[in-house]
């Protein structure tokens, strides 16, 4: 039993650290492609935002291309975590019905 343990554990270690470092390096290009759009578009180290509030009134924003990519980061690291952890409960599934398959209990 102890085996079967010790091999969904190593298989769900592998498949969290896969799942994350794939996601990670996905977004990694993508987020450099966005960091040159947001410079071309810079004026004075700033990008304009801006938006409505719940009431319906318009506001206009800026923000510097270091909290632009202070939230790029952010958003990486959070999808990251959550997409290895995706990918290592997947993983633990697929190892735990090749073990059961593989098993004398079905045989």
């Amino acid at each position: 039993m102890a085996g079967i343990g010790k091999c969904m554990g190593i298989m769900s270690g592998i498949g969290l650290v896969g799942g994350a470092a794939t996601s990670y390096f996905m977004q990694n290009k993508t987020n450099k492609v966005a960091m040159e759009k947001a410079k071309a578009h810079a004026q004075n180290g700033k990008i304009k935002i801006g938006g409505m509030t719940p009431d319906g009134k318009l506001w206009d924003g800026e923000m510097t291309l270091d909290e632009f990519k202070k939230n790029l980061n952010k958003k990486t690291a959070i999808t990251s975590g959550i997409s290895g952890v995706i990918s290592a409960v997947t993983t633990a599934i697929v190892a735990g019905l090749t073990l059961l398959l593989g098993s004398k209990i079905i045989k």
